[in-house]
């Protein structure tokens, strides 16, 4: 949807796909996604943790914020090349035969576009891409973090699953209306052709081809799929935090 040149629905994409690919469709760029969250989102935990095992955060929510962007930054630099890659193999599909890449599988994007592009072009989009994971984990982390200790503090609920759902609920919403705008550019950026855009201007200008909502285009896919996802990943992790030890997000 965020690629598309005349407006469909969510359901007329959906179809579509179907149509072209199958229902795998919907996983084609899986490996590059799966590695993605593998590093990028496991160094983002990492790194904010570590911030409040050093006492970095006073429990204020402005060095919440702080630390958790610098966290989705550092997070993001490994992985664009593989943001770049399940982009492509993602919005591929709709292209024709001669218009599209084509690639093979990961492996074979990995070798291919350095070589018919250079290296700088597994980075393609890369700024937007930065800017995206920095407020994404903003949203995802940060928020959760403090709407649980929020929760906690004024209502006097329990450390357990309804409290862990309830912040995950809450923080999904508020990450991918966050974050939407930067996903669009991102996307547009890192599937874009060498020199369609010559600079972020340039691409902003396309994503704004709809009206004023373009920005916000695919938004109910990425509900659809971040709050179930942020809700398992969280409780997830805060079972094996309570179960096993592990540092506690609200410390």
């Amino acid at each position: 949807m965020q690629t598309q040149k005349r407006k469909k629905s969510m359901l007329k994409t959906a179809a579509k796909v179907i149509r072209l690919r199958g229902i795998f469709g919907f996983y084609d760029g899986f490996p590059a996604a799966a590695l993605r969250q593998m590093f990028a989102t496991s160094l983002r935990f990492t790194l904010y943790n570590l911030g409040k095992d050093f006492q970095v955060l006073d429990n204020r929510l402005g060095v919440k914020i702080a630390l958790a962007s610098m966290a989705g930054t550092a997070g993001s630099a490994i992985a664009i090349p593989l943001d770049v890659i399940n982009v492509r193999m993602q919005t591929d599909m709709k292209s024709s035969d001669l218009e599209g890449r084509k690639y093979k599988c990961l492996s074979d994007a990995l070798i291919r576009i350095p070589r018919e592009e250079g290296w700088k072009g597994l980075y393609n989009g890369g700024f937007a891409c930065v800017l995206k994971s920095a407020i994404g984990t903003i949203g995802q982390i940060a928020i959760y973090d403090h709407i649980k200790g929020h929760i906690q503090a004024h209502y006097d609920m329990d450390d357990n699953i309804k409290l862990h759902i309830t912040s995950s609920v809450m923080s999904s919403i508020i990450d991918s209306i966050l974050t939407q705008p930067f996903d669009v550019l991102k996307t547009l950026m890192m599937n874009a052709r060498p020199g369609q855009y010559p600079n972020m201007l340039h691409a902003v200008h396309f994503m704004m081809r709809f009206g004023v909502l373009s920005p916000y285009r695919g938004l109910m896919p990425a509900l659809a799929r971040k709050v179930p996802a942020t809700i398992m990943m969280y409780v997830i992790y805060e079972q094996l935090r309570l179960k096993m030890g592990i540092l506690e997000i609200d410390e």
